[in-house]
């Protein structure tokens, strides 16, 4: 006999959804608020602008809501099912594009995005390296990627709300520090960083991939 529960729609998603989002409010937990942190973190933004890691969609909305149209991708389709409804919720569904894939490999040419966000991602992901490296090669000259996670105070939080669910939230060794030297390896240099909302948060400037430096070094 099959006890498994019964697959929930869109719609009572998105209400358990709002169930949820609430207890963090109570906590003290602003998620809106945390993402509109983020993204203005970075000051001006060029668009398009490449979401990594959809979740329930707070940093694509944000980013949307600076006028620029977005792509956020994700693995999880049940989860960008509900980030669309938020984002119709918000009246930015017509600026977002959700795609179900991997950003480990994306179909996009080289400099394709004027900017690209990551927020609470990052300790989801086993093998990030393949990740940051497909950032970097979409990133435009000149483009800015911000990269944002929980610092130790907002982990306890998430943990706690979980472990009251039954359940622990799952934690890798990805960090931001991690994050940055994959980064400055790869072309971009440290423009922020900064810490609130439970979140820290860097911000990293792509600079020109044929400078003179790098044209004398290939001769």
């Amino acid at each position: 006999m099959c006890d498994s529960k019964p697959k929930l729609s869109p719609h009572e998603r998105l209400k358990a959804f709002h169930a949820r989002n609430l207890q963090y409010l109570h906590l003290g937990y602003d998620r809106a608020n945390a993402a509109r942190f983020v993204v203005r973190a970075a000051g001006e933004l060029a668009g398009p602008a490449l979401d990594i890691g959809t979740g329930k969609g707070f940093c694509a909305i944000e980013l949307a809501r600076m006028g620029m149209t977005v792509v956020s991708i994700d693995v999880d389709a049940e989860e960008q099912e509900v980030a669309t409804l938020l984002a119709e919720e918000a009246g930015v569904g017509d600026r977002i594009r959700f795609v179900h894939g991997n950003a480990a490999h994306l179909p996009y040419p080289d400099g394709y995005f004027g900017c690209a966000a990551m927020m609470d991602a990052l300790h989801h992901l086993d093998e990030p390296s393949p990740v940051f490296r497909e950032m970097a090669r979409v990133v435009k000259d000149g483009g800015l990627i911000i990269i944002a996670d929980f610092d130790e105070k907002g982990f306890d939080l998430l943990s706690r709300v979980h472990r009251a669910e039954g359940h622990d939230h799952p934690r890798t060794a990805a960090t931001l520090i991690l994050a940055q030297d994959e980064l400055l390896r790869a072309g971009f240099q440290e423009m922020a960083r900064t810490t609130s909302c439970l979140h820290d948060v860097i911000v990293l400037l792509r600079k020109p991939r044929n400078t003179p430096e790098s044209a004398k070094r290939s001769v």
